[in-house]
């Protein structure tokens, strides 16, 4: 696509971007460039000193957590550490922070400042390899394992890894402090550990410091992440927020302070509202970048209410409300997991349990606790974040029923159908956000097992493989020959954003729910989508109109038992960051009637 093409799709999204924000992205960019930005953010020098001092062992702990606890301490002791909650790496008891283990490549220029980092040119590949470490999941890891044991090593391991972080991070120097997101989650790993280690209200002078260091970058930067309407600003406005109430809490000397606690409480609450709609959904469509939000804001609920600040109002509460009863209607694994929706670069923020990473029970559990003070599981299993930060209390507190009806439509956007055995999950096109190319996606689920999915995101910058997965063909809906639902202006932005020509009601019988959509792209190509659940089928009647050759795609898990009449072929699915695996995929035949292609696919359960 040419400059100029794309440059014309830019401007007819303006007003959806914002012209603020894009304002903001021209000047952020212009003030790189021409080194404004590097001014703006001076480099410091390194900290040092005792970050956490010794507590005592927690002893109300429920046994059962603990095993797992203590593996995954001993693994750091041992030198192996986690990238993307899966992969684990053997990197040395003192990790290089620039080293990226996938490919055994270390980041040569480690002291240049943040400004002089490309977003996506590292000599070690994709830079989310260098973060993940410096995401300090490790820390609140060896926090519960001195917690749980008392045994010293685990403290003195705290101390000497942030130590080491600190001598080779000093504020505003290396790719560490790029991203103001990424510094909003230090930041709470390390208020959270001055909570775990019962040094919330006497931390000392080092921690302190550091929180301080944070602050700043993340204040000078956080319009570029409020500019993308996404969890960065979410995330930062928080770090901001709770670090500067933190902070003067702890009597820090500071004349900003106060400045940085309102400002980040303010664009919070305007996060929320805009970004979180009125059935809940957050304005990225994705489950695990949910999960990420939810997560933040629990640890903003939490530490509010440690510090004394005032509540939200009630219609930031209703909206949150729903934003946790969104995530609870998506979980329907047997094991917590939920549909693999939208990008997913491997975040979770909230470590304090050793479930899986597809396990998103213990996040809502905690949600709900911190917003409600009720739980929305009766089960220990999922409730460890929860008495992390709540205490044995928690454990006994009453259940919060979720409504879970028959068949619902969340925001004109997430169409759920249930029944005794089945789930699905349908998303539908809208343009109120930056969307993805996943228009009439379907995920079915039966009996707990995902079985029609969406293949993921696998990684952000790794060439074709990454374009494949963004891509349509990676999805279980239609594509007109060749092309992708939108076109693409950059590797995160579409322009042509899709938004339905008819969004049907729910039929519902006592023996099946009926539903049907229809929308055009770009090139004038309409794919009507009519499904039908039943007790023991699924069946997708698709109805297309375009000049363009059309595909119909669906992609199965291995071992599905669903039977169908088509044959399978080869594709790959990825559930974690940098993970991929076989899965199978279907190319049902089109039947011709007059000027239109009819895909009727059905499947049996």
């Amino acid at each position: 696509m040419g400059k100029a093409i794309k440059i014309w799709y830019l401007l007819l999204i303006l007003p959806k971007l914002g012209f603020g924000n894009v304002a903001y992205m021209f000047w952020y960019r212009l003030s790189m460039r021409i080194g404004i930005r590097k001014k703006m953010f001076p480099q410091s020098v390194s900290l040092s000193g005792t970050f956490f001092f010794p507590s005592i062992r927690a002893e109300d702990f429920r046994k059962q957590w603990i095993p797992p606890i203590q593996s995954k301490a001993i693994e750091i002791m041992k030198g192996i550490f986690t990238w993307f909650s899966y992969h684990k790496q053997a990197v040395g008891t003192n990790p290089n922070w620039f080293y990226n283990p996938f490919e055994q490549t270390t980041l040569l220029k480690t002291n240049l400042h943040w400004t002089e980092y490309s977003d996506f040119n590292f000599n070690t590949g994709d830079v989310k390899i260098i973060w993940e470490l410096s995401r300090f999941d490790w820390l609140t890891d060896l926090a519960r394992a001195y917690k749980v044991s008392g045994d010293k090593k685990y403290l003195d391991k705290i101390n000497t890894l942030l130590n080491d972080w600190s001598e080779k991070n000093p504020l505003n120097t290396g790719p560490q402090w790029k991203c103001g997101q990424e510094t909003s989650f230090r930041l709470m790993k390390l208020i959270t550990a001055a909570f775990l280690l019962d040094q919330y209200f006497s931390p000392s002078e080092a921690l302190l410091h550091l929180i301080a260091d944070h602050l700043k970058r993340i204040d000078g930067n956080i319009h570029y992440g409020i500019a993308q309407d996404n969890n960065h600003g979410s995330s930062e406005a928080i770090g901001l927020y709770i670090g500067a109430a933190w902070l003067q809490k702890n009597n820090y000397s500071n004349d900003n302070l106060a400045k940085y606690q309102k400002k980040g409480r303010k664009l919070l609450e305007n996060r929320i509202l805009k970004l979180v709609q009125p059935d809940g959904t957050f304005s990225q469509r994705s489950v695990t970048y949910h999960r990420v939000v939810m997560d933040t804001l629990s640890f903003a609920l939490h530490n509010m209410q440690l510090l004394g600040e005032e509540e939200f109002n009630l219609k930031i509460k209703k909206r949150l409300q729903k934003l946790g009863e969104w995530q609870y209607k998506m979980t329907f694994g047997s094991d917590g997991d939920a549909p693999n929706f939208g990008s997913n670069d491997g975040a979770m923020v909230e470590n304090l349990h050793s479930r899986g990473y597809r396990d998103f029970r213990p996040s809502t559990q905690l949600f709900f606790y911190a917003l409600l003070q009720k739980r929305v599981y009766d089960s220990e299993d999922v409730s460890e974040a929860m008495y992390w930060r709540y205490g044995l209390a928690s454990l006994d507190s009453p259940i919060h029923s979720v409504s879970l009806p028959a068949a619902e439509i969340l925001d004109q956007q997430i169409l759920i159908l249930r029944n005794d055995k089945a789930k699905v999950f349908l998303k539908i096109p809208e343009d109120t956000f930056r969307p993805g190319n996943d228009a009439f996606h379907i995920d079915l689920w039966v009996n707990g097992n995902p079985v029609l999915v969406d293949t993921g995101s696998y990684s952000y910058n790794s060439g074709d493989l990454t374009a494949n997965f963004k891509s349509v063909a990676a999805h279980n809906t239609i594509q007109f020959g060749d092309e992708e639902q939108m076109p693409k202006i950059s590797r995160f932005l579409n322009g042509a954003w899709l938004k339905p020509s008819y969004v049907g009601s729910i039929h519902t019988s006592a023996q099946e729910q009926e539903w049907e959509g229809k929308y055009e792209d770009f090139n004038n190509n309409s794919h009507q989508r009519k499904i039908i659940l039943s007790p023991d089928s699924l069946q997708i009647i698709d109805t297309v109109s375009s000049v363009l050759s059309s595909t119909s795609r669906f992609h199965l898990n291995k071992n599905s038992n669903l039977k169908h009449s088509n044959k399978t072929f080869e594709a790959e699915a990825s559930l974690y960051y940098l993970e991929k695996h076989s899965i199978d995929l279907l190319c049902p035949k089109a039947e011709l009637r007059s000027d239109e292609k009819i895909f009727d696919t059905k499947f049996t359960f």
